[in-house]
């Protein structure tokens, strides 16, 4: 079993309230777009009354779980509201503009690095891919790395998060088999592959 840095409870917490703003940015203007301000004043006002809000004397653990819940049944809603709205054609523009924003986010020095180190040695940077990666998964719930190396990781998640919440189920269709492989193909030619089993998962990263 390979070990991975651990993510601090801070950090985790930061990671959820930047996942709750990326939704502002990409989501926020499609609503507008396609459906105009009625909508978009709806969508705030449901997010609104379903939010928690964190107390500043929590701790980082608390701050993070109620952040987590905060975004998780954020990003559902407004992919409800985009579904029910404007059908598929609207939750592939959704995803395509998360996609996009995510693009955007990972630092273009960092990225030439990356596609630096791949041309030399394409195993080295997958690797070093891998261990990033891991490192923030662990935002998105608890997971082991049985297999790590540099043509393949797995991660074995025993019970999955983000299904303890109830009507949030499209984080697995939508988020983990859709976005999130999708992101990783386009910005750094990886593969995931999910194999879910009722609340658990296996996943795998190959280099393409």
């Amino acid at each position: 079993m390979v070990k991975i840095k651990e993510m601090p409870f801070k950090a985790k917490y930061e990671f959820c309230i930047n996942g709750a703003k990326a939704l502002e940015v990409f989501g926020f203007p499609l609503v507008k777009e396609r459906l105009g301000d009625g909508k978009l004043d709806e969508l705030k006002s449901i997010l609104q009354k379903q939010s928690r809000v964190i107390p500043e004397d929590a701790s980082y653990e608390e701050k993070y779980e109620i952040a987590y819940s905060n975004w998780l049944r954020n990003w559902q809603s407004a992919y409800n509201l985009v579904r029910s709205e404007l059908g598929e054609s609207g939750t592939e523009e959704f995803v395509r503009r998360a996609v996009n924003y995510w693009e955007k986010q990972f630092p273009r020095a960092a990225l030439y690095m990356m596609n630096f180190v791949r041309a030399i040695s394409p195993q080295t940077a997958f690797r070093t891919f891998g261990k990033q990666f891991a490192y923030q998964w662990q935002a998105y719930m608890d997971f082991s790395v049985p297999e790590f190396s540099g043509k393949r990781i797995v991660l074995s998640v025993p019970h999955c998060k983000t299904l303890d919440y109830e009507g949030c189920e499209d984080t697995c269709t939508v988020a983990c088999q859709k976005l999130i492989p999708l992101w990783l193909k386009e910005q750094f030619k990886i593969k995931m592959a999910l194999e879910p089993v009722e609340k658990s998962c296996t996943v795998t990263f190959t280099p393409i």
